[in-house]
């Protein structure tokens, strides 16, 4: 600050007389200027206001920020300065002058003016938010904590339920939510809208769904909150609730008490129920939202959910590192001495610190509990034996031992919510929450007496578990924080009864969605919170997380083979609304692809968004009486398969191959050398695919061992080879992903190709993944598995295709389209992408609707 009163010091002499009237007027038109966006008419008409009245105190600071618009930060400081000389306590040139030395890069300097801004005017906003920006939100004024004579307690459990406080009082409520992740395409999961709109649109359209609950993960930006204010202010007939999270990433050690690991968990519950009640200031940290936080939503926040799906190996650490804490005795939760685990204590001690924080500083209560899921959940599964059991059961059984099991323990450790007990200061109650699908763990789909178990929909092992989970929590709220069916192209795991993790067409997932909704109501739960609002492509899942490289790009494309990328109500889609092909649709989109090849009959375009390889088609003779195989090259055209299908000999090495035999029989073929997944072989043992990767594969395969015309399909391994603890086995299951689904895109969002009779053009789409493409957005392809386990990636140039039409009934080759160009698709750093409600959104809207 010494500094800045030096240079105030230097500045000229004080104004002299002048045309204040006409000063003042030419000034507002500078402001007018100024907030239309022209700097340049805004910096004329100040500079007028400045020559009538030399030194004018409005025109100067009018003058600082238009030039600091216009990237001449020292000219600006320089005005902002001389304000400050006539008047030391103007916030409002303070907080240019911080902006000014933060352009030249003065931190120090701009961070000492903002604060002289606050000191003038404290709660100045922009001034708040520039250091904020910064990670700066120590010495911020807060204002004084608002506490009502009464306690404040909008919400609470009564028995199993929910209950929220009306006007005349005590109502039930029962929870029908939507968890909301905000990453758009392109964006990191810290990547938060930041616009109050986004979020007033999403909470409209929630609420048009007839949901009354919104939960959260972590802090969203203050945008968010305002809109969710504004919703409810503006509708309290249709208010939602809020289900606040309290992020944690995993201890340093497995260690929950680790003094600085568990203070900042601490802290961020702190955060979380200050920024609820209006009256939090968040400094930036990677990976979190910062900002001035001033809306008061905590009348409708519901509860709080602390932490995460933790990891069982994590549990089972700590639990042998506190052996002796077996119980926790705190001012609103307890549990009795012997009765629990040490991480059973550590949860209630974390429930206990949050409710006791609120009630000090606020004077307010509500629901609590921490997440949990079925891996940790305190039920018996016999049919999932821990890792070293099954490796003990295979030696007994004489099946070799699994060489990648690389699954978390299922049914070792266990966090029990009934052993907590409330005590008489609590007013808001407590309850269990669990994240619960019906495809995963594999026990859903394997104990037998989830087998037997029927809901008003029909057989249902998840209905079996859910009232398994139900009996076990009997006498307290019991919350489904999570469920949810994903409209992915590819499966992770295959499910029970039809649900599968992915591979469901969007009108199918919404008939799954709308049936798990009703299921979790009819199994007795307090509620149910669907995942998700949105699909978020920065997700990954075991099946096809190896293969997205790098990782940190998988924001930039849409796998549409990866489930975890595709829960959403909301869907995100690649490519322009308006210029995205899709199979059966507008057939001018096909024709408008860039061209390939062209021979005497057929024609080849091929385009790509961030979530297909195109391929169209055009002329040659119909499928009724033609076949076509259209080999494709995406590394070397020396390298790869040099015989296709049917015999015929390519002039380029081919890594895949397109077949479309007629409209019930079409695949994409994989050269095995190239195959990065353990295809069934004939002969091999039930264990065969415990491996799960080819560790040969590589697509270097020169032309002397490329002559073989044998292809794989493209099957991947969902569900493993598995052992109950009876010595019961299961065999390992899996899908092929390279079957080409036929049809209209309106019809099924699943298609994969169609054959247009009257435009003349065979359709094809291809997910990246099938083609080895580990980031289209860069053009990098697979290249190898290597030692350490991990695989190898190279930037291609592009990919060829050569194309082959046979006839149907003699199986001679009727034209040949030979690779003469590569084509090089574009790359991206910032995704194409449209959305649209999905058919889901619908079904769940009338299901709500209905309660």
């Amino acid at each position: 600050m010494v500094v800045l009163l030096a240079a105030l010091a230097m500045q000229g002499p004080a104004p002299g007389p002048c045309s204040r009237g006409a000063a003042a007027a030419a000034a507002e038109g500078g402001w007018r200027a100024y907030r239309a966006g022209d700097a340049a008419d805004a910096v004329r008409r100040f500079s007028a206001a400045d020559s009538l009245c030399p030194g004018e105190h409005g025109a100067q600071v009018g003058l600082g920020f238009a030039l600091f618009r216009l990237g001449r930060a020292e000219e600006a400081a320089g005005r902002f300065l001389l304000v400050l000389r006539s008047d030391s306590a103007d916030a409002d040139a303070w907080y240019g002058l911080g902006l000014a030395r933060a352009r030249s890069g003065d931190r120090r300097q701009a961070v000492l003016a903002w604060r002289r801004a606050l000191r003038a005017v404290p709660g100045y906003p922009d001034a708040e938010q520039e250091l904020l920006a910064l990670g700066l939100d120590s010495g911020l004024a807060l204002p004084a904590p608002r506490r009502g004579p009464e306690p404040a307690v909008p919400a609470r459990t009564a028995g199993e339920r929910f209950e929220v406080r009306g006007a005349d009082g005590w109502r039930p409520f029962y929870v029908k939510g939507v968890n909301l992740g905000a990453a758009l395409p392109g964006k990191f999961p810290s990547e938060f809208p930041g616009d109050d709109s986004t979020y007033a649109r999403w909470l409209r359209l929630m609420a048009e769904a007839n949901a009354n609950t919104v939960r959260l993960y972590t802090i969203l930006p203050p945008a968010f909150y305002r809109a969710f204010r504004q919703w409810n202010e503006a509708h309290p007939d249709r208010a939602l609730w809020l289900v606040h999270g309290v992020w944690a990433e995993p201890p340093p050690g497995n260690d929950y008490d680790a003094v600085s690991w568990k203070a900042e968990f601490r802290a961020e519950m702190r955060r979380v129920v200050d920024l609820v009640h209006g009256r939090a200031r968040i400094g930036a940290r990677p990976g979190h939202a910062f900002g001035r936080y001033d809306a008061d939503v905590a009348d409708h926040v519901l509860a709080y959910l602390i932490g995460r799906e933790w990891e069982p190996h994590s549990i089972e650490r700590y639990n042998a590192r506190r052996r002796g804490r077996t119980g926790y005795a705190g001012r609103f939760l307890t549990i009795d001495r012997g009765a629990g685990t040490p991480a059973d204590a550590w949860m209630a001690e974390q429930c206990d610190y949050l409710l006791a924080y609120e009630w000090d500083t606020y004077g307010a209560q509500r629901p609590i509990a921490y997440t949990n899921w079925p891996t940790l959940d305190p039920l018996q599964h016999p049919t999932e034996p821990t890792l070293e059991e099954e490796q003990r059961l295979r030696r007994r059984y004489h099946f070799p031992p699994n060489p990648r099991l690389k699954e978390y323990d299922n049914d070792r450790e266990s966090l029990d919510a009934m052993l907590v007990r409330t005590t008489s200061a609590n007013l808001g109650g407590y309850f269990a929450s669990y994240h619960a699908y019906p495809y995963y763990p594999d026990f859903v789909a394997l104990e037998p007496r989830y087998a037997s178990a029927r809901s008003p929909e029909g057989p249902s092992h998840y209905f079996g578990y859910l009232t398994d989970l139900k009996r076990h929590h009997a006498g307290r709220p019991l919350l489904i924080a999570e469920y949810g069916i994903p409209s992915s192209r590819g499966v992770s795991h295959l499910g029970p009864d039809g649900m599968d993790h992915g591979g469901h067409e969007e009108r199918a997932m919404a008939e799954l969605d709308a049936r798990l909704t009703r299921e979790i109501h009819a199994a007795g739960a307090a509620g149910g919170i669907v995942f998700a609002w949105l699909d978020e492509w920065f997700k990954h899942t075991w099946v096809t997380t190896d293969l997205e490289l790098p990782a940190e790009r998988t924001r930039l494309w849409h796998n549409v083979e990866n489930a975890e990328q595709n829960y959403g109500l909301l869907g995100e889609y690649a490519g322009p609304a308006d210029v995205t092909p899709e199979p059966g649709g507008a057939a001018a989109r096909w024709q408008a692809l860039p061209f390939v090849e062209r021979g005497d009959s057929v024609v080849l375009r091929a385009g790509a968004d961030p979530s297909y390889l195109y391929l169209a088609l055009q002329g040659g003779p119909g499928l009724e009486v033609a076949r076509y195989v259209v080999g494709i090259d995406s590394y070397r055209r020396d390298r790869g398969r040099f015989r296709l299908p049917g015999g015929s000999a390519s002039e380029i090495g081919c890594e895949l191959v397109v077949v479309l035999n007629d409209t019930s029989d079409a695949q994409l073929l994989v050269a095995p050398s190239y195959n990065p997944y353990l295809e069934p072989r004939p002969g091999k043992g039930p264990t065969a695919l415990d491996l799960f990767y080819n560790e040969a594969v590589t697509v270097d395969v020169p032309r002397e061992g490329g002559g073989d015309a044998t292809f794989d399909s493209l099957f991947v391994t969902t569900n493993r080879w598995r052992i109950g603890r009876d010595g019961h086995t299961y065999p390992a299951r899996g899908v092929n992903r390279g079957r080409l689904r036929y049809g209209r895109t309106e019809e099924s969002t699943l298609a994969d190709w169609y054959a247009d009779r009257d435009a003349h053009v065979t359709e094809v789409r291809l997910p990246w993944a099938l083609l080895n493409v580990t980031d289209p957005s860069a053009r990098r392809i697979m290249v190898r598995y290597r030692r350490d386990g991990h695989f190898e990636t190279a930037i291609t140039d592009g990919v060829r295709f050569t194309v082959r039409v046979v006839d149907r009934g003699s199986g001679a080759v009727r034209a040949v389209l030979p690779a003469t160009r590569t084509y090089a698709w574009p790359t991206w750093e910032v995704p194409a992408w449209h959305e649209r409600l999905k058919a889901a959104y619908f079904a769940l809207r009338e299901v709500w609707g209905a309660w």
